[in-house]
């Protein structure tokens, strides 16, 4: 037991790793939350207060709905969903089909520098969830 005990705290531990050194990766990346498909909240780097089991119920939600749509709309899978507000951006990206990535950057970032990392931790977090 002691043994499994460990393992897990590891994997949760690489976790939240991966997404710290995401956040710190580029100055434009404001935080970063990891939620499950269901909409459940699994770990983040968020400076906020926000209530990360809305968000994440949230996340799961848009990026449920804009998979059936472009599947409705013959577009394949969704490589990721951008949201431009006037304070910034927030980006999903699907995580194996079993979790989602949601980045929050400045409106200012460079979002093609952004992507490149987020996909690269997408890569990491699959391996661990």
């Amino acid at each position: 037991m002691q043994k499994c005990v460990r393992i897990m705290a590891s994997r949760v531990e690489q976790i939240h790793n991966i997404l710290t050194k995401l956040k710190a990766g580029h100055d434009g990346v404001e935080g970063c939350l990891l939620v499950t498909a269901q909409g459940l909240p699994i770990d983040s780097a968020l400076d906020s207060k926000a209530d990360e089991d809305l968000i994440s119920a949230m996340t799961a939600a848009i990026s449920s709905v804009s998979e059936r749509v472009t599947q409705e709309m013959g577009k394949g899978q969704i490589n990721n969903i951008s949201i431009l507000g006037d304070y910034g951006y927030i980006i999903l990206l699907d995580v194996a089909a079993r979790a989602v990535l949601t980045v929050l950057a400045k409106t200012d970032a460079n979002l093609g520098l952004i992507f490149l990392l987020a996909k690269k931790s997408c890569n990491q977090l699959a391996e661990l969830i």
